[in-house]
């Protein structure tokens, strides 16, 4: 791995780490669109309120159309806002839903694989006694 790889690696790493749960999600999400109100109040001189709807309805894909940044700070804001939504939190946000939500049926309780076990090594057991019995009468 090149030395430039290993900064970035460890970066993706964090992130992945710090977003491991629907709260951390939550809260990256929340920021994003608190930041963003900020960042488009402040350069497009707009009301906190109106510039915290203009970044919901951006973060959400809507886009009514009803706001939209005239300068280049709050472009930039704006481009970097709808990226990080429809290219990272959003799917994050709704891929940790989405395996929440599907459950395998088929799969085993911690009770049942102990069960299990012990019964192969039960099965392993007997095999033994029996391959030992077979060994001797040869």
């Amino acid at each position: 791995m090149s030395v430039g790889a290993r900064p970035r690696k460890r970066v993706v790493d964090y992130i992945i780490m710090a977003t491991n749960s629907i709260r951390e999600l939550l809260l990256l999400y929340i920021v994003m669109i608190v930041l963003a109100a900020w960042g488009f109040a402040y350069f497009e001189q707009k009301p906190f309120g109106d510039s915290l709807w203009w970044a919901i309805v951006t973060t959400t894909t809507t886009g009514y159309g009803d706001m939209f940044p005239v300068t280049v700070p709050g472009r930039l804001i704006a481009s970097f806002v709808m990226l990080a939504a429809i290219l990272f939190v959003l799917p994050l946000l709704i891929g940790y839903i989405a395996t929440t939500l599907i459950q395998n049926r088929d799969a085993y309780t911690h009770e049942e694989q102990e069960r299990m076990m012990a019964e192969l090594a039960a099965v392993r057991a007997e095999l033994a006694q029996l391959s030992a019995r077979l060994g001797s009468q040869s």
